[in-house]
């Protein structure tokens, strides 16, 4: 049975005229008096007892009448009820960033966000690539930034592009390299490699670049996910580290440590991907307006 001919019917009740109630719906009465011939027809009863100035309920009428405006009232109720979830699971945010090192350079962004609805809730979550992209399918994450490559392949999200991610390699202050021009493959070599997990965006440079040496590259390098622990390794001996472009620039980083002038494959382009069924809410459209004023890889 046709809702909005139930509307129209229980308006006509409570107007007891088809005129008043096609002005009230602001319909036309033609549509009004069809509407609730429809529903006469489809039930076999007679609602209404016409007369010249209006309309009077039938006693079949008025039993149905009652019914359906409770209907009525239960599935505006209801979607209500369901407007009100949505808010609700929209003031929630949950965000991931890969490479986890970006996860410091989101502060401009996420205050951005937060201050912009005091009853948001942001969740930011470092995580490996994989592991995002796995979150972001089963519904746990509600957006992921990361590299653009890889995020524009699932069809189930849309990609915002951000600024691409250069990947340096950086050594603690003093270290022998600082003080040579012109770095090459082998001056590189000499020295152990701390990268993080092989599916972070900025180790694939690195790879190809010592894959030109022969052999397998991997046994090259230390993989040590935890940035604490790299950062550590590399301020505390002789290894070189890889980071991204923009957080050399921090004043933090420069305290520790020196940028490396060695090139270290093409910038990597980067997206922020949410999920299609969110990506018009008030909430994701905030998200992504911050991310392009303050990009991490920006």
């Amino acid at each position: 049975m046709n809702f909005t001919k139930l509307k129209y019917v229980v308006a006509v009740d409570r107007a007891q005229s088809v005129s008043v109630a096609a002005k009230t719906l602001n319909i036309s009465q033609s549509a009004v008096t069809k509407a609730v011939a429809d529903i006469e027809t489809e039930l076999g009863l007679t609602l209404f007892d016409r007369r010249a100035r209006g309309v009077d309920t039938t006693p079949d009428g008025r039993a149905f009448i009652d019914r359906a405006a409770r209907i009525l009232s239960d599935v505006e109720t209801l979607g209500a009820d369901m407007a009100a979830a949505r808010q609700k699971r929209e003031a929630l945010l949950r965000v991931a960033v890969t490479p986890a090192s970006l996860e410091g350079l989101m502060n401009r962004a996420v205050l951005d966000v937060i201050a912009s609805d005091p009853d948001l809730r942001l969740h930011l979550f470092a995580m490996p690539l994989d592991v995002s992209l796995q979150q972001l399918r089963q519904g746990d994450v509600d957006a992921v930034v990361g590299p653009r490559r890889v995020l524009d392949e699932d069809p189930r999200t849309v990609c915002t592009p951000l600024p691409d991610l250069k990947p340096l390699l950086y050594v603690r202050k003093g270290h022998p390299l600082t003080t040579r021009g012109g770095l090459s493959v082998d001056d590189i070599t000499r020295y152990p490699i701390v990268a993080p997990d092989t599916q972070n965006p900025i180790v694939p440079p690195l790879l190809e670049v010592l894959a030109s040496l022969g052999g397998d590259p991997m046994r090259r390098l230390h993989i040590i996910g935890s940035y604490q622990i790299a950062s550590r390794l590399v301020e505390t001996g002789d290894a070189i580290g890889i980071v991204q472009d923009n957080f050399a620039r921090t004043q933090g980083f420069n305290q520790r440590f020196v940028a490396l002038n060695f090139k270290l494959g093409t910038p990597i382009p980067m997206a922020v991907a949410v999920q299609k069924s969110l990506r018009n809410t008030a909430i994701m459209r905030r998200l992504v307006a911050a991310l392009i004023r303050f990009p991490p890889t920006g």
